[in-house]
């Protein structure tokens, strides 16, 4: 028996998506985090809204498939819920701590989430925290300096439901994984795709079945929308406007995508033009939300200039082509596809390839980046 265990440092972040389900192992060093191994399977069709026991079944076996065939050595398991399925608010309250501040919040999240306090699992976060002074001390808790306002706690609320966290811990033990982690899809974006750097930021991720647009201001995320459409609703736009089968409409989506020029197939506009009709759904979303920051409905600290810097996409959907230039032209606003590899180390001779999947995999890096 050695004399000193070993702690394990590795951790999976695994993503179980409308269509697939992706992981990643990543070793936690002192010189970062690197990459061990990463799998994914699709073609995996399954609501997690309404997932029956068999429905658990299928979903913890496809996960140890993956897992297996990954080669994963890690047993220890981070999962996100979906942002559809959780409850979220920003509210602000005066400054509190300990039991006042628990109480205040749970007061408050009575009036918010459309659920009995008791089928909740209750989380928050403090957006401000109050800061360290140079010498070490703090100010007193949510205080400005003598003769100004007092600083109100801006907080961010989350609540899942007690009955769909009991159905992600029962697909991992019938897994055979230890799941050590639950968060939000929108924290998790957040970690991979912008981690800490400043700016009001916009991330898009577009999915197969379901968009989130995600608000971040300073590397906080505190508001997340989710749109019942992705890249599904794409291809069936070209398989119903080409009269197509839905396999080389989705070949057809991810080799011209919105480029000009592309009148291979459909007449006049051909795929581009369907395409660039079919999202305009999400981009009315989008702008939507745009608007919404720029009156200060949004902001959480109140000193935001209400104008996103830039939008980073993420998501299966990023990779087609001519989408980042396309969102560019329409919403006036930098758009760029995110590499969620930046903050993980790996061999340089798999960049090609992991280039080309990042977008489908930010949420299980963002999970396992995880502190």
């Amino acid at each position: 028996m050695p004399l000193f265990e070993k702690k394990e440092t590795s951790i999976l972040g695994i993503d179980i998506g409308t269509s697939s389900i992706k992981v990643i192992e990543v070793d936690r060093t002192r010189e970062g985090h690197r990459l061990m191994t990463y799998g994914f399977v699709e073609n995996f069709h399954r609501d997690l809204r309404n997932l029956g026991k068999e429905d658990a079944r299928l979903t913890s076996q496809a996960i140890r498939s993956v897992v297996e065939r990954s080669h994963c050595r890690s047993k220890r398991a981070i999962a996100a819920l979906p942002t559809y399925a959780v409850f979220t608010s920003l509210i602000s309250l005066p400054p509190l701590s300990g039991d006042e501040l628990d109480s205040a919040v749970h007061w408050e999240a009575k009036k918010i989430i459309p659920l009995p306090l008791d089928e909740i699992v209750l989380d928050y976060r403090i957006l401000n925290p109050p800061k360290k002074e140079s010498g070490g001390l703090k100010l007193p808790f949510g205080k400005k300096e003598s003769g100004e306002e007092e600083v109100q706690l801006k907080i961010l609320i989350t609540g899942a439901a007690k009955e769909t966290v009991q159905k992600y811990t029962e697909i991992f033990s019938l897994s055979g994984l230890e799941l050590v982690g639950l968060e939000t899809e929108m924290f998790a974006l957040s970690r991979s795709i912008v981690g800490t750097q400043p700016g009001e930021i916009m991330i898009v991720e577009i999915g197969s079945a379901v968009t989130d647009i995600i608000i971040m201001e300073n590397g906080i995320p505190f508001f997340g929308r989710s749109l019942e459409m992705g890249g599904a609703s794409l291809t069936r736009a070209i398989v119903n406007s080409l009269h197509i089968n839905e396999k080389r409409a989705e070949q057809l989506k991810r080799d011209i995508g919105i480029r000009t020029g592309g009148q291979e197939e459909g007449g006049s506009g051909g795929v581009p033009q369907i395409i660039v009709s079919a999202l305009e759904l999400i981009l009315h979303e989008v702008r939507y939300t745009l608007d919404l920051y720029k009156s200060h409905a949004l902001t959480p600290s109140g000193k935001a200039s209400g104008i996103i810097e830039k939008i980073i996409l993420t998501g299966g959907t990023a990779l087609m082509p001519g989408i980042a230039e396309h969102l560019t032209k329409i919403l006036d606003t930098r758009v760029f596809v995110g590499d969620p590899w930046s903050f993980i180390q790996y061999p340089a001779d798999l960049k090609p390839v992991l280039q080309s999947i990042g977008p489908k995999f930010s949420v299980a890096i963002g999970l396992a980046l995880r502190e």
